[in-house]
């Protein structure tokens, strides 16, 4: 399970199950321009390798769905705004 508190600076990640304690990771993105292609992508990268180290050791499929439930999760929870300039930027790398 995931749960994730949105920060000024930093999305916190909360990966847990049963058998183990739950792991704290942060994804910095006040330094990032979220609006801008290259904000968007080292955002996509940052949220990518946090998502590849809480769901390290699950079987693929586990893992992909692991994946993704991070990446949902932590965009989730950014704030409104940041929200709204990362899908500008995304836009702006898609184009």
């Amino acid at each position: 399970m995931f749960r994730i508190a949105s920060l000024t600076t930093a999305a916190l990640l909360v990966a847990g199950s049963a058998a183990a304690s739950p792991i704290e990771t942060r994804i910095p993105y006040g330094d990032l321009d979220l609006s801008s292609r290259a904000g968007a992508t080292a955002f996509d990268a940052r949220v990518q390798r946090t998502a590849r180290s809480l769901c390290n050791g699950r079987q693929p499929i586990e893992r992909l769905s692991c994946m993704s439930k991070v990446r949902d999760e932590a965009l989730s929870l950014l704030p409104e705004r940041a929200r709204t300039d990362y899908a500008r930027g995304r836009v702006a790398f898609e184009a």
